[in-house]
Order: C-alpha cells, then structure tokens, then sequence
C-alpha cells in the first residue's frame, strides 16, 4: 500500500471512486461538480494505492480568505472515500496524516472540513461558529420587497454574458469572502458543487439600478430531478436591501414554497433586512482544524489593526506536544486545548469565557466566510 498525492493519470480513478460512492445514476460526475478536488494544475489529493490502483482518495483543496484586511491561507478537503473492498484498514486516516503535513508545510493556517465524523475530530477538526438560518416563505415576499423600495426598487433578472465583472466586483467588495477571480466566479456557479449533491440546479439573479447591477445571488432550486433539499441560497453579494428584492423575486420566478438562508453573524444589514422573517441558530455545517496557532495569528494581524485593536499584533501562541497551545498577550495568558482555541476563534460565547483574560477576550471571535456555498469542497 502507497499513500501519496496522486498523478494527473491517477485522478480518472479517484473520480470513478468518487462517483461509486457518492453518485447515482442521475447526478453528474464528481469530476464535473467538484473539478476543483480532482485538479491536475493544483495537484494537491492524496490517494491510498494497492497495486497501483487508487482505492481510498482524499481530495484536497487550497484557498485564500479575506477577513478584513487580513488574507488566510487554507485548505479544505472532501470527497474522502474508500472502496468497499478496502474499508476499515485505515487508509482514510493514514492519508489524513500525510496531508496535515503537507498543509503544515505549505503555510496554512486552517484546515476546513464539510464532514464531523471521528476520522476528523482524532485530528482535531470541531464544529464552529454559528449562523442564523433562515426560512422564507411567501407570505415574506411582501416584507422584502417593500424593504427594497417596492415599484421603486433595483430590477431583478437573471445573469447577462455582460455582468461577469460587474458580479466580480461586488463579491470582492465583501469584507469577508473566498478569493475568487472573474473566472472562478463564473466556473463555480457552473459546476454546481453544493446543488449536485442534494439534485437541485442554480440560478442567478441580478439587482440593477439605472443600469448598474448592485446585487447578485445564485440559487439552488428545482430543475429537471426530484430535489433532496430544500431551495437555498448558495451566495450573494452587493447591496442587503437590493438582495432583498432578489429573495422576493426569487419566490415569485421559481414557485417556491420555502428558500433557506444562511446568514453569518456578521452579516448586520442583511439581518436588518430580514427583520420579521423567523431563523433559528445553529452550527456550521462541517468541521475546521487550527493546523498552526502561531502561523494563524500572524495572518490576522492585518485584520486585528485594520479594526483599531493593535493588541493583537502582540498576541502571541505557544503550541505543546498534546496539541494545547498557550495565548499570551502582554501580563496576561490562558492555556487553551485544540477545541477550546476553535471555539474562541469562532464562538460568540467561547468554551473557556470564564478563564479568559479580558485583553484576550476582545480580539475574538472573527468573522469568516460561510463555508458551505460556491467554494464548498
């Protein structure tokens, strides 16, 4: 058994594998929903290999956060799977070994991860943060259209060949986002990732006011299969209000009896917006891995500034052999385990809130991306 990343010749198999375990005979091919994962340009999956046949596949995939002024370096990985032949050797685990240190030596500083079953928390991988999930229906129509300036608010239609930099433009005016360039913008709403999963197709409508888009949203929603899921909204960006007027319009365009909505903490004038329209909180999907405290910090400092709290430019993490790590920020420190460090990070009420120094406590938690959208893996 070899375990290492695979070759451009080798991801036509792990796809196969993919397929078998996550495909039926409707849905698309993994290679075409997540093309990402199977990269030969990247070049970052692992594979487990008997005989030189891929059997177990772990796909692996970079990325670029934006939190502020701050640039994370991530990874994220999906479609793990192992043939039935070879399940409960260990392989899964055994790749999962070689690639936190790969990611360790690129320079992440987190790892995010669309599964929480025990292969992933042995590794330190926790639920995080939390997020207001939302449930439209028709009888909210009114309300956000209203709030959008009814008759006199942005006209809503769907996507124009013209509208790629416009759409690009206002998704990287988000302070919080996945990098995307024009291109990757357009070949994520095309592969569908998170819609081909769950049998739904996406849509995109834009908002424009005098002939300026201010908006945009891509959906999933019923096409040609029968839905596994609910309609939902996959991304947006632009202005809350004009968004607003795209929910509204959605409703009436699609027939849609319910559209759900996930809405990060952050996201203060969009829950403005939806002010009336019920939600309840809950955890985000998947898990994530702090993969270097140290080398995490460094890349908010630019963030911690940028916000008026310079301390955190002098919060250092000392990491121990358990996985622990000590926070030390001038007189003040605290002793936090994997799990805890994942919940200061990202959880309004933090696990150890009542050891925390308060200098401490003031730089936390951060504003990130919702990680289940366009760039899901």
């Amino acid at each position: 058994m070899e375990i290492r990343q695979l070759r451009e010749e080798e991801l036509a198999e792990a796809v196969k594998l993919s397929d078998l375990v996550f495909r039926d005979e409707e849905q698309v091919s993994m290679g075409e929903a997540f093309p990402l994962v199977f990269s030969a340009g990247l070049g970052q999956s692992f594979g487990a290999l008997e005989n030189g046949k891929v059997v177990s596949f772990v796909g692996l995939v970079p990325f670029r956060i934006h939190v502020g002024a701050a640039t994370l370096k991530v990874f994220a990985i999906g479609s793990v799977c192992t043939h039935p032949d070879g399940r409960g050797k260990g392989y899964a685990g055994a790749i999962l070994q070689q690639v936190n240190r790969h990611i360790r030596q690129a320079g992440a500083s987190l790892l995010l991860v669309s599964g929480d079953r025990s292969l992933y928390t042995r590794i330190h991988c926790y639920p995080f943060g939390t997020f207001r999930s939302y449930e439209l229906k028709p009888e909210h129509v009114g309300a956000l259209a209203a709030a959008a300036g009814g008759k006199g608010g942005p006209e809503v239609r769907e996507l124009a060949p013209a509208d790629w930099f416009a759409l690009h433009e206002l998704a990287a005016a988000r302070p919080v986002r996945y990098e995307q360039s024009v291109a990757e913008l357009a070949e994520l709403i095309r592969t569908q990732a998170y819609a081909s999963c769950v049998k739904l197709e996406h849509r995109t409508l834009v908002a424009v006011r005098d002939g300026k888009p201010v908006a945009f949203a891509v959906l999933a929603v019923p096409g040609r299969l029968q839905p596994k899921s609910a309609p939902k909204v996959i991304e947006w960006a632009g202005e809350a209000g004009a968004f607003g007027a795209i929910l509204a319009e959605a409703m009436n365009r699609y027939s849609l009896e319910q559209l759900d909505l996930a809405v990060s903490w952050h996201e203060t004038d969009l829950q403005q917006v939806l002010q009336g329209v019920p939600f309840q909180e809950e955890r985000n999907s998947g898990t994530v891995q702090v993969t270097d405290p140290a080398v995490l910090l460094a890349q908010l400092q630019p963030y911690w500034r940028a916000t008026g709290r310079p301390g955190g430019s002098e919060l250092t993490a000392t990491s121990a052999p358990d996985g622990s790590c000590e926070l030390r920020l001038g007189a003040d420190s605290v002793r936090v385990s994997p799990r805890e460090l994942v919940s200061l990070l990202f959880d309004a009420a933090p696990q150890l809130a009542e050891r925390l120094p308060q200098p401490i406590a003031e730089l936390f938690p951060i504003p990130f991306p919702y990680a289940s959208g366009l760039n899901m893996i």
